[in-house]
């Protein structure tokens, strides 16, 4: 069996990592698989798994925006399928279903998509609070194209039931894990804190309104008035001149440190006193499985997806309201102290070897049909 696995590009987010988990699990199991990018660029570009065949479309010599990309893609992605073949298109990440659909349109390969950020948001956070009618109606245009569709969490499902229900029957929850044994390993790398000295808070995440870093450098501020804490963030994105800007409107400009992603984060994870997810909106986060895989204690914001279910309505973390900087403050700072609420052997309830088994079945179970 040909598979095609579809990308953005190879940047180092949860998205593409389990991207990459899928692809070299299904290449394991004797598949043919080729991992299809829209862009050939990221950190983890050289992390494709073996056995994996990598083809990147490319993006021209002017670097386009995330929806120009997308449109541009569908010629080229066509013309791969049209050669190659797949029995099966899979659409890793959230930003390519639409491109992936339309490409394979009346082509007989199989497709699936890979849902892992809520599907409306539209509140506080989005900058087009509008847009949630329209994503509705690009999601329902999803599941009425694609032959199934996997969601991260059970919170996605009742919003896809809540969206129409006979269209609900398409969608599998396949939760996101962690493989812990590697996290672990790989915690024990150099350079843990890039240069930044503890003790330090550990953010990671693109800098876009979605993950509210605005609130966490609030809650800095707050924190630093009783315990000498910095911020590690890690993450690229349009916000960031106006982070820095903030940072130094509260005082904290020197408290700060932003990084550019990289292949490995958790040396630097495993060593922060606390790792904080303030999001407005999550699917399933991955970068919370991976601080409890590392065993730091976390702080999450309630509405960060799953968090809410990953941390047992807080038996292994702290969970706090997104727009409550001073909640958020001193939930930080309880993480830090005798009183903190760690993360125990919760890792081991989202193992990835259980993910990557329901992925297998369910790519085998729609090829043979």
């Amino acid at each position: 069996m040909k598979i095609a696995v579809f990308i953005e590009d190879f940047g180092a987010t949860g998205v593409i990592r389990n991207a990459l988990a899928i692809a070299g699990r299904l290449a394991e199991s004797g598949q043919e698989v080729i991992l299809v990018a829209a862009r050939p660029e990221g950190v983890l570009r050289d992390r494709a798994p073996s056995g994996v065949t990598t083809v990147e479309l490319g993006s021209g010599a002017a670097r386009p925006g995330r929806k120009a990309l997308m449109r541009r893609s569908i010629p080229s992605l066509r013309k791969f399928l049209r050669e190659h073949k797949p029995d099966v298109l899979f659409s890793g990440g959230n930003h390519g279903h639409l491109l992936c659909l339309v490409a394979s349109a009346f082509l007989p390969c199989r497709t699936i998509v890979r849902v892992s950020n809520d599907l409306a948001h539209g509140g506080e956070g989005d900058p087009n609070p509008l847009g949630g009618a329209l994503r509705r109606l690009k999601f329902r245009f999803i599941l009425n194209r694609a032959d199934r569709v996997v969601l991260v969490s059970h919170q996605l499902l009742e919003q896809v039931a809540a969206l129409d229900v006979r269209l609900a029957r398409k969608a599998v929850v396949i939760p996101n894990g962690v493989d812990a044994e590697t996290v672990r390993e790989q915690a024990e790398g150099p350079d843990s804190g890039f240069g930044l000295a503890p003790p330090f808070a550990l953010a990671t995440g693109r800098l876009v309104p979605q993950k509210n870093f605005a609130t966490l450098l609030e809650a800095l501020a707050i924190a630093r008035r009783s315990a000498d804490l910095r911020l590690l963030l890690i993450g690229s994105g349009p916000l960031r001149g106006t982070l820095e800007e903030q940072a130094r409107r509260l005082g904290i400009d020197g408290a700060l440190r932003i990084v550019d992603p990289v292949p490995n984060p958790f040396p630097a994870m495993k060593q922060a006193e606390v790792v904080v997810l303030p999001s407005w909106w999550e699917g399933s986060s991955n970068v919370l499985l991976e601080a409890l895989a590392c065993g730091t204690p976390v702080v999450a914001s309630r509405t960060a997806g799953s968090a809410d279910e990953i941390l047992d309505r807080g038996r292994y973390g702290l969970l706090v309201d997104p727009d409550d900087p001073d909640a958020m403050a001193s939930a930080i700072l309880q993480q830090m102290g005798p009183r903190t609420v760690p993360p125990k052997d919760r890792a081991k309830s989202y193992d990835r070897r259980a993910s990557l088994d329901a992925y297998e079945g369910l790519i085998a179970e729609l090829a043979a049909r």
